[in-house]
């Protein structure tokens, strides 16, 4: 079984634990997963190494009693952090490059160069919206299984479509939207 090769990105700031779950998790979906964790720096390549160490090995250590049959190698690299990642990823053919994006445009230029998929990983600042919903709303939805979303105070110009399959056998007989 080929394993399923995962390039993180950490730049050891307050956020890389974020980025370093979010690789971790991605792993866990596949059976022997290879991960190659990254940081790019210019200068103290041996303290580097060993602040990467410390974030990954106390990261794995909660993964370590469910898989066995991981692998992990540890990269540091001096040059321009997006093509150091992309030439990683590369190097080790991987299937995903899971990087942060918390203000700088390292992300965005990974993404350009990158042949795999990349996973960006934000911090969202979004408000959640905690208003209930409108009971009519709910109603209406319920009532057409999901053909129509919003009463008449709330649909205003939105448009409804349904897309009927040619077979019923993906969605158990009913519409899928």
């Amino acid at each position: 079984m080929d394993r399923y090769r995962i390039v993180c990105a950490l730049d050891l700031t307050e956020y890389a634990e974020i980025v370093l779950e979010h690789a971790l998790d991605q792993a866990a979906r596949h059976e022997q997963p290879e991960l190659h964790f990254v940081t790019v720096t210019s200068d103290d390549i041996p303290g580097t190494k060993e602040r990467l160490a410390e974030l990954v090995l106390e990261g794995l250590d909660t993964f370590r009693d469910h898989h066995n049959d991981w692998r992990a190698r540890l990269h540091v690299r001096v040059g321009k952090p997006e093509e150091e990642i992309v030439a990683l990823a590369e190097d080790v053919d991987a299937e995903l490059i899971v990087i942060g994006r918390f203000g700088g445009s390292t992300a965005r230029r990974v993404l350009d160069l990158a042949d795999c998929p990349v996973l960006a990983i934000n911090l969202s600042e979004r408000q959640v919206d905690t208003q209930p919903q409108c009971p009519d709303c709910v109603r209406v939805r319920a009532e057409s299984g999901g053909e129509t979303w919003f009463c008449a105070r709330h649909a205003g110009d939105r448009p409804t479509s349904t897309l009927l399959l040619p077979s019923t056998t993906w969605t158990g007989g009913t519409l899928m939207w």
